[in-house]
């Protein structure tokens, strides 16, 4: 045999090593495993080369063949489906180089038939540190019994940066799909964000959020049918169908459009608020309705829940073309959730929204009584006085009916004020003390009731509106209530300003009456006085004796707004 000469082994190793170098670039294990086994079949001439990954317990996992025409290939795969058993490796982390000529070991019947005929072997394992990550098996060398040294060495290098070559590509392979992963999530996030502008457009139709929550969610996951049910607002343990499509049913793919709770797989995930995927069984009962253009093989089922329980059920279903492929459920019950916050949304605003109907009723009540009510009274009672007047001093009889009119005019701003939730007009262009000192004075002309007003303060600049107009109603309702009850021959009005609080005293002469009996529920006038200091944080308190006259007192809290 010819030994080749100094010159022909330099460019060879060269070449050699440069062809090892480029294994780091295959970004693989395919390429790679392919690569590694034409340069292991070029440098040591052997016939064939098994090159493959391979895992804990040596078995190969990914496996390329070289070298194999395809008569042999096809025979060696008839063989591994009549054995029912794939090409072995040999479990050995020591290199094996051995020839025909002295026996193989059982352990190395690579092939389940034992064929080809195996001349000569080299097995050279491959490691990434102590981590064995596959092997290269050389078999029957060309024009030599057995592969020599040389090969050999070759092999071992080869093997060496095969083995980087090998963990590269995992950590190729983990960081596309970390991306793909993170791509998807992505998708996922900006499908989530386009269910959050639903909520943010605050719909006001209940099934328009359906419709257009699960058209999202559908043109995203692709999915062939949708359907939701919701729990009926006038029985609780019951579901209507809401939204169906993506069959003709005229029910929904269950056969029904209504479910009680805990009855069939709605009613029964509606309990259990489990996420549900149907069985093979149960998809073969839909799929035989022929109610999809495909055939179903996934269908979810979950729970739509909410701190306050399950508003409903949501059901998706899809044909997966890749079996492998899944859905991510623990995706789709974050989907449910968005669902169930925006029908959660919708119900707690509409519960809002009658409240505050319900609270504006009372408000405009309230108002009315304390303030158009009473003033018309004042006018009454100023009318009665020019009746009186008409004879003694016919001359004031006009002065009192001009008084009526203009308390009248005054009055209708009242209602137009109330009407656009403002104010009273009477406050405006006043403030406290002014409205006040003017309520005391109005109330001696129309009663001639001795009344005094004596503040402690003549501006209060830091003073709100909601404060000045509780103040200002509670006093007239004060002063009503003498008028009508109390018979005072005087009356003292006070407010004081103190370094936390401000404080309205209306104090009488009058009746009085006793307090252990009670407000009687039609008292509207002193419950609305009560009404008005508690919903500031103050307090009102009314102290009285029959026969030693009354005394309301009412305090605000300062706050920041009012210090």
């Amino acid at each position: 045999m010819k030994t080749a000469g100094v010159g022909e082994i330099i460019p060879k190793i060269d070449s050699f090593y440069q062809d090892c170098l480029n294994l780091l670039n295959e970004i693989s294990i395919e390429s790679l495993l392919n690569r590694t086994a034409e340069i292991a079949i070029s440098v040591t001439n052997a016939t064939y080369c098994i090159c493959g990954t391979t895992d804990e317990e040596d078995t190969f996992t990914k496996i390329v063949l070289r070298g194999f025409t395809q008569v042999e290939l096809d025979l060696i795969h008839s063989d591994e489906e009549a054995a029912g058993q794939p090409i072995r490796n040999i479990h050995s982390d020591a290199i094996i180089n051995i020839a025909r000529g002295k026996d193989l070991p059982e352990n190395y019947n690579i092939f389940p038939a034992k064929r080809p005929f195996i001349s000569s072997l080299l097995y050279v394992p491959i490691f990434y540190g102590k981590e064995k990550m596959g092997s290269i098996i050389l078999l029957n060398k060309i024009g030599a019994p057995q592969f020599d040294s040389i090969d050999q060495k070759f092999i071992e290098i080869l093997a060496r940066y095969a083995g980087f070559g090998i963990n590269n590509t995992i950590i190729y392979e983990r960081i596309a799909n970390r991306e793909q992963m993170l791509a998807k999530r992505n998708e996922d996030l900006a499908l989530l964000n386009e269910l959050a502008k639903i909520s943010a457009s605050s719909t006001e139709n209940q099934d328009a959020i359906v419709h257009e929550t699960m058209h999202q969610v559908m043109g995203y996951l692709d999915l062939v049918v949708g359907e939701v049910f919701l729990r009926d607002d006038d029985a609780p343990n019951q579901f209507k169908i809401v939204f169906k499509e993506g069959h003709n049913l005229p029910t929904s793919l269950f056969g029904f459009s209504t479910v009680q709770m805990g009855q069939g797989i709605v009613g029964k995930v509606a309990q259990s608020k489990r996420n549900y995927l149907l069985s093979e069984e149960e998809l073969e009962i839909i799929n035989q309705k022929r109610a999809t253009t495909v055939d179903l093989n996934y269908v979810a089922v979950l729970p739509l829940i909410t701190s306050e329980g399950v508003v409903g059920v949501s059901c998706l279903g899809t044909k997966l073309v890749d079996e492998k492929d899944t859905l991510n459920l623990q995706f789709l019950s974050s989907i449910s959730s968005w669902m169930a916050t925006l029908i959660q949304d919708y119900r707690l605003t509409l519960q809002r929204k009658r409240v505050a109907i319900l609270e504006e009723r009372e408000r405009i009540s309230m108002d009315l009584h304390d303030g158009v009510i009473q003033s018309i009274y004042g006018v009454g009672l100023t009318l009665e006085h020019a009746r009186i007047l008409a004879k003694a001093d016919p001359e004031k009889v006009e002065e009192q009916i001009q008084a009526s009119i203009d308390a009248l005019n005054a009055t209708i701003r009242d209602i137009r004020s109330y009407i656009m939730d403002l104010k009273p007009a009477r406050l405006t262009g006043e403030n406290l003390i002014q409205s006040l000192r003017r309520l005391g004075n109005d109330f001696y002309s129309n009663t001639l009731v001795t009344t005094v007003f004596d503040p402690k303060v003549e501006t209060l600049d830091q003073i709100s509106e909601d404060y000045a107009n509780a103040f200002y109603m509670i006093c007239k309702e004060a002063l009503a209530n003498i008028t009508k009850h109390a018979k005072a021959t005087q009356v003292m009005i006070t407010f004081t300003e103190e370094p936390d609080r401000y404080v309205l005293i209306v104090q009488d002469n009058g009746s009085g009456f006793d307090p252990a009996k009670g407000r009687k529920p039609e008292s509207h006038g002193i419950n609305n006085m009560f009404a008005r200091a508690e919903n500031l944080g103050g307090k009102l308190e009314m102290t009285s004796k029959p026969g030693k006259g009354t005394k309301l007192e009412v305090w605000l809290p300062k706050t920041a707004k009012e210090g």
